[in-house]
């Protein structure tokens, strides 16, 4: 690692954790900014660090209670606190060419299936602590918002790339890592001091591998043929995955993922009937996916058309799912009501509460839709009546 390339990504760092807007108590005259002489201004306290200040009250604890599972004792060891723990990380995972510097692992709760690859999209929730700190300098948790990113595109610092690639989903470790993998000799003051070695707590929650998907995409037809059942159904959990990760940032995107692994399902050729029923099983999730991306676009035809197939599939014995079947037709019902089809939208919702009569949203929309046709009726006799009573009409 190139020392000069650690210092500039600890400039950066910096940024990232200062960069914050402050309003001034008066306006600065722009003669005076550029005279040269300098000048006195006042910070209007908006309470800027109340964020962090009113919730280290309630964290304090939480934070405590990490420390002392990891055994560190600020005063017991000479060389700082964690070297007084170094033989709990039976792991080292990298080494610099500047001596004695490293990263250490230790991992608490093994992972499962295989390690996070380069340029995967992974997420992560992790904390991490100076030594002689009790508090976190950074914390995922503490903001109750995992951190996602792309694998080795540079956005972390080195210890947080290095560390996650010798993870696996699931997998929670500790990581000790020396100043040269951090924020390098110069720290980022007042937050991480010079030569900083910094404790990581991290916890991999999920990832997606677009490697495979690209290495599909660049198969010919007739050689994807010869993929496993097994693989396309991996293949096309890793598009409803990805689909789902978008859907909060842009629908329209996890609407082209579903696609996909709906297209990757479909151009598969089942050998028997148990394969049929594997990708049908699987079908049904992405069907059921494509069909809500639709309604948010206003796309009712298609929304359920989607959603046909999918209660096709749910009405096979060996797919049979009153849960998924009931949320099935309410998503029918609610395509209906988009265009203002009460007649329909109330056929499918009382098909949903067929299927689901425990589940409340099924059961709330169910009264509110027995409500708007009361409205409905009343609105239009009340029509009616004004008319006759225009036209001279007798009842």
């Amino acid at each position: 690692m190139d020392h000069q390339e650690t210092e500039s990504q600890s400039g950066r760092y910096h940024d990232q954790f200062y960069k914050k807007e402050v309003r001034l108590e008066e306006g600065i005259d722009a003669q005076d900014l550029f005279s040269g002489k300098g000048f006195t201004f006042s910070v209007k306290d908006e309470g800027f660090e109340a964020d962090i200040t009113n919730d280290m009250s309630k964290i304090n604890k939480w934070v405590s209670s990490e420390i002392s599972s990891v055994g560190i004792d600020p005063s017991a060891h000479e060389g700082g606190p964690f070297k007084g723990i170094e033989h709990l990380f039976t792991e080292t995972i990298a080494e610099s060419e500047v001596p004695d510097q490293r990263i250490l692992k230790q991992t608490v709760k093994p992972g499962s299936g295989p390690l996070v690859p380069s340029r995967a999209f992974v997420k992560i929730h992790y904390s991490s602590y100076v030594e002689g700190h009790d508090e976190p300098t950074d914390s995922t948790r503490l903001r109750n918002r995992p951190h996602g990113f792309i694998l080795g595109e540079g956005v972390n610092i080195p210890a947080i790339d290095l560390a996650v690639a010798t993870m696996k989903k699931n997998e929670k470790s500790r990581f000790l890592a020396d100043y040269q993998f951090c924020y390098g000799k110069m720290g980022v003051p007042p937050r991480i001091p010079m030569k900083a070695r910094l404790l990581f707590d991290i916890e991999v929650m999920m990832f997606i591998d677009d490697n495979k998907i690209n290495e599909y995409d660049a198969l010919a037809p007739e050689d994807r043929k010869g993929i496993s059942l097994n693989d396309i159904l991996k293949l096309a959990a890793i598009c409803r995955e990805k689909g789902n990760e978008n859907f909060k940032k842009s629908t329209k995107t996890a609407y082209n993922n579903y696609l996909k692994g709906y297209k990757i399902l479909d151009g598969h050729s089942p050998a028997n009937d148990d394969e049929e029923t594997q990708l049908q099983s699987e079908k049904i999730k992405i069907l059921l996916n494509l069909s809500q991306s639709c309604l948010e676009h206003g796309k009712t035809i298609d929304c359920r058309m989607y959603t046909k197939e999918a209660i096709q599939y749910l009405n096979n014995e060996a797919l049979k799912n009153p849960f998924k079947l009931g949320k099935a037709h309410y998503i029918m019902h609610k395509s209906w009501m988009k265009e203002c089809k009460l007649r329909e939208a109330k056929q499918a919702l009382e098909e949903a509460v067929k299927h689901a009569p425990e589940d409340a949203t099924i059961r709330e929309a169910f009264v509110k839709l027995e409500r708007e046709q009361a409205r409905e009726n009343a609105l239009e006799r009340d029509t009616m009546k004004n008319m006759g009573e225009k036209l001279g009409w007798r009842g």
